[in-house]
């Protein structure tokens, strides 16, 4: 028997049929619940590498509690779900398969309420639920289970392979039918644990709303939850349908704005601040300086920055990494180098911003097309990684920017650290007479942020009933946004 053969064979042994929890209808799924569950819980570390995850018990507390009160009542009950908040000020939200949810600060910013947080929470339920995370995983890695032949469905295989490409499946979004079971499913989750869903039509429709006057504030968040007016509009006819703004419905606005005082708000410990040419990292304790004229953004993984020049053909990157245990710079190399493709041309002593490292020139990609220049530094159990990279014949021409990128480096004292900005909300509660307008004078010193201020806590008319609670971005963010 051909070897193609006994492959189709073992595929079909290995493909089951399970019941769908929340459709009731038979499937075709590769992956056991149980496994699921594994693939979730393995993908946590890379989450927490790209994401992080803020440090406030009190605050990753009152999200659980609000989220194991949506568990109860979801069609998966059994499943031990986890739920996080992560370091990013980015505004998403995203469940892995098994019950492993994460919210990230920077959303939680935008809501008003315990039951937005529901809804928000609720709608990742759904995608779990409905087992929406293992499907698109499983189409993703359906031409490598091919490949790979029967191997990859072993459990120890299929785990090494899964994780990264699980977190990638999940980021890249899902289609619109599965965002509106999710939503449905949502907004019944949150109804069934006591909470108004007309709530989370509101958040929807105030993100639409951000989305024609900021788009880049909710642009990683559409791209992986599209959102349409079609949507929204669905939305409310299934909150209407089950009962929004029923009585003794709970909605929880102060409950919620008490969570968030002090909260970091904009850019993270681990995330870093960039200032113009220069990028210091408050967590990771260092700072570098971009070429002349190369725009700064932020890299994929939490803690790291990049620097592109306009051509888009010369990159210099820097990363912090958290180290299992204390490294030399010659062992951090042999740790990057291993599986990369990099062939090494030559290496030399280093010292960089007060810390002896490793400094590399390495030929990689397909025939040696791309050089690159990478720095390793090691402080304690923090590692650095400084790479400069070009097309190989344009490496010549990035030398002195290269250069002066990796000499920039500098290694930041806790004292240092410490002067890194960091922005919080404040949580003010409104008094007779004041308008937005007047609240905008007094936290900013300028009326124009009226509109800004009214929007941000979800509120209408020209000022906020006495006593209410009014969420305050921090005033030198938002004059460094022009927000």
């Amino acid at each position: 028997m051909s070897k193609k053969a006994l492959l189709l064979i073992a595929l079909t042994f290995l493909l089951g049929c399970a019941v769908n929890p929340v459709t009731q209808q038979q499937e075709f799924l590769v992956f056991s619940e149980g496994y699921e569950i594994r693939l979730g819980r393995e993908a946590q570390r890379s989450v927490f590498v790209r994401f992080g995850r803020y440090g406030d018990q009190g605050l990753q507390g009152y999200v659980s509690e609000v989220g194991q009160r949506i568990a109860g009542v979801s069609h998966r009950p059994h499943l031990d779900y986890r739920f996080t908040v992560t370091d990013s000020s980015v505004l998403n939200a995203m469940a892995l398969p098994g019950g492993f949810i994460y919210v990230n600060r920077g959303l939680l910013a935008y809501l008003n309420s315990e039951a937005q947080l529901a809804g928000v929470l609720g709608h990742e339920m759904g995608h779990v639920a409905a087992r929406h995370g293992i499907k698109h995983y499983q189409a993703a890695l359906g031409a490598q289970l091919l490949s790979l032949g029967v191997a990859a469905l072993t459990e120890s295989r299929g785990l090494v392979l899964g994780t990264n490409l699980l977190l990638e499946a999940v980021l890249k979004g899902y289609s619109r039918r599965d965002e509106y079971q999710a939503d449905e499913l949502g907004l019944l989750y949150m109804y069934r644990a006591g909470y108004d869903p007309s709530e989370m039509v509101k958040f929807l429709t105030i993100l639409k709303g951000f989305e024609r006057r900021e788009p880049n504030l909710v642009e990683q968040l559409f791209s992986s939850h599209p959102l349409t007016s079609d949507r929204i509009a669905r939305a409310r006819a299934y909150a209407q349908e089950l009962g929004a703004g029923g009585r003794g419905l709970t909605v929880g606005r102060e409950r919620y704005l008490r969570h968030l005082e002090g909260m970091v708000f904009g850019p993270g410990a681990m995330e870093g601040v960039i200032e113009g040419r220069r990028f210091r990292n408050r967590h990771f304790r260092y700072e570098v300086k971009a070429p002349e004229g190369w725009p700064l953004r932020r890299g994929e993984r939490i803690g790291s920055v990049e620097a592109v020049h306009p051509s888009g053909h010369l990159r210099c990157q820097a990363l912090a990494l958290e180290l299992h245990r204390p490294l030399s710079p010659y062992e951090l190399a042999q740790q990057v180098e291993r599986g990369s493709g990099f062939k090494r041309l030559w290496s030399s002593r280093v010292v960089l911003g007060g810390l002896h490292g490793l400094k590399v020139d390495y030929v990689a990609g397909r025939e040696g097309r791309v050089r690159a220049r990478i720095a390793y530094l090691v402080r304690g159990r923090t590692g650095f990684v400084l790479c400069c990279s070009a097309p190989r014949g344009l490496f010549p021409l990035g030398e002195g920017p290269f250069e002066g990128f990796l000499r920039s480096f500098r290694s930041l004292s806790p004292q240092e650290a410490e002067e890194v900005p960091l922005y919080r909300l404040k949580i003010y509660r409104a008094r007779p007479g004041d308008t937005f307008r007047s609240l905008s004078r007094r936290f900013y010193g300028t009326a124009r942020y009226a509109e800004d201020l009214r929007t941000f806590n979800g509120l209408e008319g020209t000022a906020p009933p006495p006593g209410t609670l009014i969420k305050v971005k921090p005033k030198a963010l938002l004059r460094k946004e022009g927000t």
